[in-house]
């Protein structure tokens, strides 16, 4: 199968034309060249707002635009980028209800409509190999710009079935983030024993969005009014770059690539690697999480804590493992 466009997240030295590794993302230098240009009539912006339930890391980096197979295993593995740190740090595990509120503004999208390699990457083309170690195989053809906007609600509850209780008692508030819902979550609070947590994430609009109570669901409500307002009253000020378009450099007369079905088994391996790691970061938190909490769980024989501890050192060796 040939290389496809695959969208990623924006990251350092990303500009159009620029050539990128597909395994590992990795800017190289200018392969395309051509007018860049938006689509004629579609000037205007696409907003999207959400507020959902999440049950698992994988879960939250979809909402946080790093799902693996969606970018096709692009990069997966290449850094800690500021999303993939903010999604592990979030540590979502079963035994807490985590909730998240969403938002993506993208402006008009601006791409190379008919490109065609630089001068330079033309004399290499005919050198498949040489032409990859300094262009890579695919190259940004488009930009995605405006921002991103996530943050995330965990109540900390003993089990799964508190969860559960905890989640119909609030069914219908997830959208409302009203007086209703901060009744709601206060009364949750009090008869579970519960602490709640926010943390947010965002790429674009004002630099100083703030809450004065961490704990009030109702200001994180309001503090994505205020950055949704940032893009409506200012929005070229207020975006920035934070998705790329990355197309193969085949469409611009580019060399096919000499061993594009090794890059397609890497891409797939890579894929199944990001679910498992994902699926490894879950059970680690699981078992942070009773460790810090002991008194929340009963024991049965022969479980001791000592064998949580070491069920947390063998999940973080499997995930050294995945990303070797």
């Amino acid at each position: 199968m040939a290389l496809v466009q695959v969208t990623v997240p924006y990251k350092e030295n990303y500009d159009y034309g620029i050539g990128v590794d597909l395994a590992s993302s990795s800017p190289m230098g200018k392969v395309v060249e051509g007018a860049i240009s938006g689509v004629t009539g579609a000037g205007g912006a696409t907003t999207s707002y959400n507020v959902e339930r999440i049950h698992t890391t994988s879960d939250l980096e979809t909402k946080l635009g790093i799902d693996a197979k969606m970018s096709y295993g692009c990069g997966a593995f290449a850094g800690a980028s500021a999303r993939f740190s903010f999604a592990q740090s979030s540590k979502v595990q079963s035994s807490s209800l985590f909730m998240t509120i969403t938002a993506n503004v993208t402006l008009e999208v601006q791409s190379i409509d008919d490109p065609s390699l630089t001068a330079a990457a033309a004399q290499l083309a005919s050198q498949p190999d040489a032409f990859a170690a300094r262009y890579g195989n695919m190259f940004v053809r488009s930009v995605g710009r405006g921002g991103l906007f996530v943050g995330v609600i965990q109540i900390d509850t003993s089990s799964s079935d508190e969860s559960e209780a905890i989640s119909a008692q609030l069914q219908g508030s997830y959208g409302l983030f009203s007086g209703e819902a901060k009744t709601n979550f206060e009364s949750v609070q009090k008869k579970y024993h519960s602490e709640i947590r926010l943390t947010v994430y965002h790429e674009g609009g004002p630099i100083d969005l703030t809450m004065k109570d961490i704990t009030d669901a109702a200001q994180l409500y309001s503090m994505l009014q205020d950055w949704l307002k940032s893009f409506q009253d200012h929005p070229e000020q207020n975006a920035k770059p934070y998705y790329v378009a990355l197309a193969p450099v085949v469409i611009a007369n580019g060399p096919i690539p000499p061993n594009a079905a090794e890059i397609e088994h890497a891409q797939d391996v890579l894929v199944l690697c990001a679910k498992e790691r994902s699926e490894i970061l879950d059970g680690m938190n699981m078992m942070e999480f009773i460790m810090q909490h002991p008194s929340r769980y009963d024991f049965a024989a022969p479980t001791t804590p000592a064998d949580i501890a070491k069920a947390f050192r063998n999940y973080q060796f499997d995930l050294d493992l995945v990303g070797s």
